[in-house]
């Protein structure tokens, strides 16, 4: 898998990406999340067929993944801006011990970086950006959404499993097999209904309340937010937050569907596993330092890196070419230190390829 990732890599670097917004765009698939969409017959991802020559992650001390000093890609150099420290872990962990380091570790985030996206945020639907606990409960919901999500960081794909609206079956398969460190390999098969059922739970578990399940067709569920600093209002808004990119386009995200918004939406109502359950500390380690690595970068390189992701494994996206090749035109000499120590990140763990320079990783990134 690395051998091609490189020839791929190599190949994509001797053209500019610039350029290639002139391409029209593809439209994502419409694929059904319940019985009707059986037949969509959805490949089995080219990380499957390798999963069982997948590379061992590399293992580098913290001070060894400083941010490279520029050299091709012609950036700043971001030494010292190393980003959050790590949240330790006990060496037994319990559910209860994760979702505190979890809580912990965002907090340790400089979320800055999500500040266009928030006051736009406000303004579609004509809040108070200065509203007391607004701006806290977005940012911790935001890093919650990306990480849960469909190609997130997690790495979770979609696909019909016909369980219940609950992530328990997600936590049970992870105990099991702990995810392997490559961009392509799923951490666990989910439907829509669990994935949206665990991004509920995560957002609870960081303080953000008044999250829940909200089925936009009868075959279908996303999430709903109703901010609770809003609540009191007759007219708060339902935020629509889709998990899964089922009858979505490209660049749907976060508050950005087609959907039309219920009046309100029920908070999820479960916690799904018990705070004295064991968790495996490979586990939970996994969780944290891809929040950790990821939490700090622009919405543009997460949108990036997930629909690529999400393509490799024909999940809920579809291919999306254009969408990434326009996002990577965008970064190319654009790139803060948030988003260079995520490439890096990207490079080292999830590629196993120390050597890849950012516009090298930009460029693969965007190739179909």
């Amino acid at each position: 898998m690395v051998g091609s990732i490189k020839r791929s890599v190599l190949k994509w670097c001797r053209s500019d990406v610039r350029t290639a917004t002139a391409v029209l765009v593809i439209s994502a698939s419409t694929l059904g999340c319940g019985a009707s969409s059986r037949s969509a017959g959805l490949p089995t991802p080219l990380a499957e067929r390798h999963r069982d020559t997948a590379v061992a992650p590399a293992r580098t001390s913290h001070a060894a993944r400083s941010v490279r000093e520029s050299g091709t890609d012609g950036l700043q150099s971001c030494r010292g801006h190393d980003g959050p420290k790590a949240v330790a872990l006990p060496a037994r962990v319990t559910f209860g011990d994760f979702w505190q380091a979890l809580a912990a570790q965002v907090a340790l985030l400089d979320t800055s970086a999500l500040e266009a996206a928030f006051e736009a945020f406000a303004a579609r639907h004509g809040l108070d950006p200065e509203t007391p606990g607004l701006r806290q409960d977005f940012m911790r919901l935001w890093v919650a959404f990306e990480a849960t999500r469909d190609g997130g960081w997690w790495r979770l794909r979609w696909s019909i499993t016909d369980q219940e609206p609950s992530s328990t079956k997600i936590w049970n398969d992870w105990r099991r097999a702990p995810p392997q460190s490559a961009f392509a390999l799923p951490s666990a098969v989910a439907e829509c209904d669990e994935i949206s059922a665990l991004f509920s739970v995560t957002a609870r578990r960081l303080g953000v309340r008044g999250v829940g399940l909200f089925y936009p067709t009868w075959n279908h569920v996303i999430a709903g937010w109703t901010p609770t600093a809003l609540s009191e209002q007759s007219d708060a808004p339902v935020v629509l937050i889709p998990t899964t990119q089922i009858f979505q386009g490209c660049e749907a995200t976060f508050d950005q569907t087609s959907f039309a918004a219920p009046k309100r939406v029920y908070e999820y109502p479960r916690y799904d596993v018990r705070d004295s359950t064991e968790i495996p500390t490979e586990l939970a380690a996994f969780l944290l330092e891809q929040v950790r690595a990821y939490g700090e970068a622009s919405p543009r390189l997460l949108g990036l890196i997930r629909a690529k992701r999400a393509a490799l494994l024909r999940s809920s996206l579809g291919q999306c070419d254009d969408y990434r090749k326009k996002l990577a035109a965008e970064l190319i000499g654009d790139l803060g230190c948030a988003d260079q120590r995520a490439l890096q990140h990207l490079a080292d763990e999830e590629l196993h390829d120390p050597s890849l320079k950012n516009d090298a990783v930009l460029s693969w990134l965007a190739a179909p």
